[in-house]
């Protein structure tokens, strides 16, 4: 393990008063810049530890996981073990599963894409009130704030009419409508993916937001 994959001491310190790992912490960070995890092996079971890349995103995250994410049911989504205000940092029981890849028949698809569905539906029903409101409205400010950098990112991976359509969906982005707002999200994501795919040699992500520009396409969103 390398100084930059080692767990940090400050982190480590602060770990080892919640778990007993049987071994060094493995780094599990995804590819991408500001993402650092670690998963920590324990006889009650395996954990992961991550942080945040600023406060209110750790803010954000930590509040999600208190009071949102039990409400999917146990298994359906990782438990909260405990969270650091001052680390950024988060520790979160493992779940069983793996992303889905792509390849896997259009029937098990709709059946993940439902499930997936039904989990958002509790979600959103746990965060009542006005700062749900607040934040929500704050989620929608930036992506249409971001959505022209991430065309202008993506280059010729968008096409002139593929980009008037994402500022066009976006830009209605604050219908009432949960199923409406899913779609605009879906457009600003694929902006993004195909900003990011192809700059840090991302293929999945570039051919999720080239499918999702496609499917947005072929709905009449144009």
């Amino acid at each position: 393990m390398t100084d930059s994959t080692r767990l940090p001491a400050p982190l480590a310190s602060w770990r080892q008063t919640l778990l007993s790992p049987l071994k060094p912490a493995q780094d599990a960070s995804y590819p991408r810049e500001n993402s650092p995890v670690w998963k920590v092996i324990e006889r009650t079971g395996d954990h992961y530890l991550n942080v945040a890349p600023k406060p209110v995103l750790s803010t954000r995250e930590t509040r999600a996981y208190r009071e949102a994410i039990p409400h999917p049911g146990h298994g359906n989504a990782p438990a909260l073990k405990d969270s650091s205000a001052d680390l950024l940092a988060l520790i979160l029981t493992a779940v069983d599963g793996e992303p889905l890849k792509g390849e896997e028949p259009p029937a098990c698809r709709r059946a993940a894409h439902r499930h997936a569905g039904q989990l958002l539906r509790r979600f959103h029903e746990a965060l009542p009130g006005l700062q749900a409101q607040v934040e929500a409205a704050q989620v929608v400010e930036n992506a249409q704030s971001g959505l022209d950098k991430h065309i202008a990112q993506a280059g010729d991976q968008l096409a002139t009419g593929e980009s008037d359509m994402s500022r066009r969906v976006v830009s209605t982005l604050l219908s009432d409508a949960e199923e409406c707002a899913l779609g605009k999200f879906a457009a600003a994501d694929a902006a993004s993916a195909l900003a990011y795919g192809p700059r840090c040699s991302e293929a999945f992500v570039t051919a999720r937001g080239r499918a999702t520009v496609e499917r947005l396409m072929q709905e009449g969103r144009r």
